[in-house]
């Protein structure tokens, strides 16, 4: 996971809120491209690249209250505590906002304070944070080392690794990686699984 800058919540969201009697959360189509945006069209919690409808795919993005509706009811419309996530899907195993399952998370990726304890394995993909509460819920509600999940940031990892290895590992190639991979591309698309390559490369500059 990387920390999300979040933006000003899109018009037509706040106008939403704003109707008479609208209470209770519903999305809207407004909502879901301004939160794709935000994250450069990869989910919150994996980081797999978001499918899109109208690419002829069946599975979609799910809009992720990160305090969920049942415990803070009272943050449902609120933008900021809304990500968007992946279908949450995987090698037959729920991972993030389906495994979730209207439980809450106490981290934060909207600071530096959460993403700033993380690490991963560059044995198996492993994700960890140094905070054992925020660790456990990593593993036991997002279920975000599921196999296949950990299998993929690996391979996301062996691929920028055998590039550098290339290049005989000089800074200036490490710099130009660490820039490519903590931004979004021309299209505002950001790389799925960069979490783990920014984290590696980001060690190996120390």
């Amino acid at each position: 996971m990387i920390k999300i800058d979040k933006r000003v919540e899109p018009d037509a969201w706040t106008q939403k809120k704003a109707t008479p009697g609208f209470t209770l959360y519903e999305p809207i189509s407004e909502l879901r491209d301004a939160l794709l945006a935000e994250q450069g069209n990869i989910c919150a919690y994996c980081m797999r690249e978001i499918p899109v409808k109208d690419k002829g795919v069946s599975e979609t993005s799910k809009i992720e209250h990160m305090k969920s509706r049942t415990d803070r009811p009272d943050l449902q419309l609120d933008y900021n505590n809304m990500v968007i996530c992946c279908p949450g899907y995987i090698n037959a195993e729920e991972h993030c906002d389906k495994s979730k399952n209207g439980d809450s998370v106490t981290f934060s990726i909207f600071n530096d304070t959460f993403p700033d304890t993380l690490s991963y394995s560059t044995l198996n993909g492993n994700i960890k944070s140094s905070n054992k509460v925020w660790n456990k819920e990593m593993k036991d509600i997002l279920n975000l080392n599921n196999s296949m999940l950990a299998a993929n940031r690996l391979k996301t990892l062996d691929g920028v690794h055998q590039v550098l290895e290339k290049k005989k590992w000089r800074k200036a190639k490490l710099h130009e990686k660490l820039e490519e991979w903590s931004n979004s591309d021309a299209n505002g698309k950001r790389k799925p699984y960069c979490g783990i390559v920014i984290w590696y490369l980001q060690k190996k500059l120390r």
